[in-house]
């Protein structure tokens, strides 16, 4: 019996000793990287202040490629918020909300890890010359808890790599030959009369390539039936994006007046002028796109008139260099 009194005494002053340090260190934990990009600041901003282009230098995405990532209302400015649910224990379940964005210095964010806790982030953005320094922070308290005291002390080691990892991919995402500070070419383009085929759908960010694939292949299928000729590269027609869903056409352009049939429907997309923005890249950036296109228009007094479209200028399976990748982004205008 003397025996297990001693281990029990032994325990008990281990953890006190514990609880002692543990109390001794700061409740707040906090980690800090930053890293200089060779773009201006309000490109950097732009470029960070959209969610849709979180998984294009995040250091977690590659963890799991298969999660699911679903953005609430606007992809960007205050109240964005990106949700996400993965089965890797180092993604898990959790989101991202933009709680107060000053544009073009700063993002404070809100992650909730959920029965992990919530934990506060800041993107601060500092002009250098013609360059930017981008710094990344996160913090959290650890109240009274004394072992969560200890493990904030070895936080920095634990989570500063990956912050490491995610600044440079942004590093060199906003420094590759693709991305042009100005965003990309924006002009006013007269567009011609184009009839279509295309299959109206619905997808998430998760599903839908792979909705465009199917339907592209439906509407391949009407226009041999058809006896219609290619007229043009593939295009999508986006009705709506709100809130992680899409409501699109997958359209393939004819050579000559199709006729409806099944899910297939003909469409004509007619004579006008219309914006457009010459994006190079992955499809994921597209987002960042549409963007730039919103703010051309809002400074040229612009007015938009229809739904845009997008052209798939690049054959993904002929050119494995994303980079490469020529999407035009379409907007109708008054004129």
């Amino acid at each position: 019996m003397k025996i297990i009194k001693r281990i029990l005494l032994v325990l008990a002053i281990i953890l006190l000793v514990i609880t002692a340090i543990g109390l001794l260190l700061p409740s707040k934990v906090e980690v800090e990287r930053s890293i200089v990009i060779n773009q201006p600041r309000e490109a950097v901003f732009n470029y960070v202040n959209n969610l849709n282009n979180w998984n294009t230098w995040s250091p977690w995405h590659a963890l799991d490629t298969n999660a699911s990532y679903v953005i609430e209302g606007s992809a960007s400015g205050t109240g964005a918020k990106l949700n996400w649910n993965s089965t890797h224990e180092n993604v898990g379940k959790g989101s991202m909300t933009f709680t107060e964005v000053k544009e073009p210095e700063s993002i404070a964010l809100e992650l909730n890890f959920m029965e992990n806790g919530t934990a506060y982030a800041m993107y601060k953005l500092d002009e250098e010359a013609e360059a930017t320094k981008f710094t990344w922070s996160f913090n959290f308290e650890t109240g009274f808890n004394p072992l969560l005291r200890i493990m904030g002390k070895f936080m920095d080691g634990m989570i500063a790599k990956d912050f490491e990892k995610g600044l440079n991919n942004l590093k060199s995402v906003l420094e590759s030959e693709s991305f042009n500070s100005s965003a990309m070419k924006i002009e006013i383009v007269d567009v011609t009369p184009l009839h279509y085929l295309a299959v109206r759908d619905t997808a998430d960010y998760n599903s839908i390539s792979m909705k465009l694939g199917m339907n592209y292949g439906l509407v391949a299928e009407a226009m041999k039936v058809q006896g219609l000729n290619y007229g043009g590269q593939p295009f999508a027609i986006y009705y709506s994006g709100g809130e992680g869903r899409f409501d699109f056409d997958s359209a393939i352009p004819v050579d000559k007046p199709g006729k409806s049939s099944g899910k297939v429907r003909a469409g004509q997309i007619m004579a006008g002028k219309a914006v457009v923005g010459h994006h190079y890249g992955d499809y994921s950036s597209l987002g960042n796109a549409h963007q730039m296109i919103d703010a051309y228009v809002a400074e040229n007094n612009l007015t938009v008139s229809g739904v845009p479209w997008e052209v798939y200028v690049t054959d993904p399976g002929a050119e494995p260099d994303t980079s490469k990748w020529l999407t035009m982004v379409y907007y109708p205008i008054q004129q």
